[in-house]
């Protein structure tokens, strides 16, 4: 009898904590990984096809115990970061977008977005009193404010999403031969670009240049606009 109650007693005491442990465990920014360069490509198809996911937009999300399992990560638009992207048609609504995923066992949520446009962290021209295009909540906690990087950096006339005037995508978000000249000096010559700092490692350089290729050479695009 006693020792089927210290079993009962002891299962209870393993129950309690790993509860504990587990409502513990809540998303830390510090301890997280929310790169400031959120990613996105006229071409998902693409986007997918980059090896080692280098094309997507990954985050980690960490708590005091390590990686959190199934947390619910968005991606928050806000509204001038919203209207000035170039979004391929066809993605859910409502306006400003809110994109989601779950992460997985190692606390990683990956996005693949289609779209087009670079709105760089922290830019005194981005509208609004805000200097980002959107915020990464993860559970519900705010984690990071994060800037836009796309292989369609600019338009058929060179200008980015933030320039005044500002760009004209004309219905289609693209990676075309202005945006190769725009991404080719600072993948030449190493000069730091933030919209062609795909990887967010506050450089210009050979990895960037894995990931961006693809997508010049074939010409990616899709149907849509930025706006209104």
């Amino acid at each position: 009898m006693i020792r089927n109650l210290r079993s009962v007693l002891a299962l209870t005491t393993c129950g309690v904590l790993a509860a504990v442990l587990a409502s513990a465990n809540v998303p830390v920014p510090e301890l997280s990984t929310v790169p400031r360069c959120f990613q996105l490509h006229p071409s998902t198809t693409l986007a997918n096809a980059v090896p080692s996911n280098a094309a997507k937009y990954n985050v980690t999300i960490l708590g005091t115990g390590g990686p959190i399992n199934a947390a619910a990560v968005q991606v928050r638009m806000i509204t001038p970061g919203d209207t000035l992207t170039c979004w391929c048609n066809g993605l859910p609504g409502p306006r400003p977008y809110v994109f989601q995923q779950s992460t997985n066992a190692s606390g990683v949520a990956r996005f693949v977005i289609g779209g087009g446009g670079c709105i760089q962290y922290g830019l005194a021209a981005i509208p609004g009193g805000n200097d980002y295009a959107g915020e990464v909540y993860a559970d519900n906690v705010r984690m990071q404010e994060f800037g836009m990087v796309s292989s369609d950096a600019v338009d058929n006339a060179g200008r980015r999403a933030t320039d005044t005037p500002r760009w004209n995508p004309a219905g289609t978000c693209a990676a075309g031969l202005a945006d190769a000249v725009e991404h080719t000096n600072p993948l030449a010559t190493n000069n730091y670009d933030y919209c062609t700092d795909f990887n967010c490692d506050n450089a210009s350089g050979a990895s960037d240049a894995v990931i961006v290729t693809p997508f010049l050479a074939g010409a990616a695009s899709c149907a849509g606009a930025s706006g209104p």
